[in-house]
């Protein structure tokens, strides 16, 4: 049994976050058997897990099947790859299904981009399918996000940069879709220096209800629908985010 997953959860409390409880997902990898473990405890400098109150994560429901409309990953994968697949971390008792759904709501929109390819949109590959089951996301990997770009001091043009996010975000509304989650951690950046998009886990046709919320600070404050405004929000705060850090 090790663990594959760790993570301290805060909950909004006034205008703040506090810490709640600690988090860890566990796999029993010879039978590939995954379990969580709650505790009041900070996670730092240590944490015991009692192994008597682990609770399993019903895996089959969690993995949704795979859906002969979708792209399957070629095989084998090309070198330069990135599996995404879902953080256990946010599961609790009876949500499986729940993260089930979420899983194949992205990869529906996934398979829309791949079919209207833009070059500030990530590029997806397909699913990776494994006994009939959804196992993962495969992307274009991409060398670093916005903010390590901008940490990397090298000189950055800023019009240029703003000009093509705000080209893939139009792109995104142009096909009926609204990302939900713009920010510089879900921005990449190509070896050409281009900026791109991804992550979305958050993307929802537009007017729809929002499942997960976007990235605090970044996003519309208890935004209920996806709305062309959400992006444009969080748009504008990358706008804000270069100026202040790339003049």
């Amino acid at each position: 049994m090790e663990i594959c997953e760790q993570s301290e959860i805060f909950v909004e409390e006034g205008d703040d976050y506090v810490f709640d409880h600690t988090k860890f997902i566990l796999q029993e990898k010879e039978k590939g058997s995954y379990f969580y473990s709650e505790t009041k405890d900070r996670l730092y400098p240590s944490v015991p897990i009692d192994i008597n109150k682990l609770r399993p994560i019903p895996m089959r429901d969690f993995w949704p099947p795979f859906d002969r409309s979708l792209t399957r990953a070629p095989d084998p994968l090309p070198g330069n790859h990135y599996i995404k697949r879902p953080s256990l971390l946010y599961y609790r008792d009876g949500q499986a299904q729940d993260l089930s759904n979420q899983i194949l709501d992205e990869a529906k929109v996934c398979e829309i981009l791949r079919n209207n390819p833009h070059p500030n949109i990530a590029e997806y590959l397909g699913c990776i399918e494994k006994n009939g089951r959804i196992k993962g996301l495969c992307f274009v990997k991409y060398s670093m996000d916005l903010i390590q770009r901008v940490e990397t001091g090298r000189p950055l043009d800023s019009d240029y940069y703003l000009q093509s996010i705000e080209s893939g975000i139009r792109h995104l509304h142009a096909l009926g879709l609204i990302h939900n989650d713009i920010n510089p951690r879900n921005i990449m950046v190509g070896e050409d220096d281009r900026p791109i998009i991804i992550d979305f886990d958050s993307c929802k046709q537009e007017g729809e209800e929002l499942g997960k919320s976007g990235t605090p600070g970044w996003a519309i404050e208890n935004a209920q629908h996806a709305r062309q405004e959400n992006d444009f929000f969080s748009f504008c705060m990358i706008k804000k985010y270069l100026l202040d850090n790339c003049t």
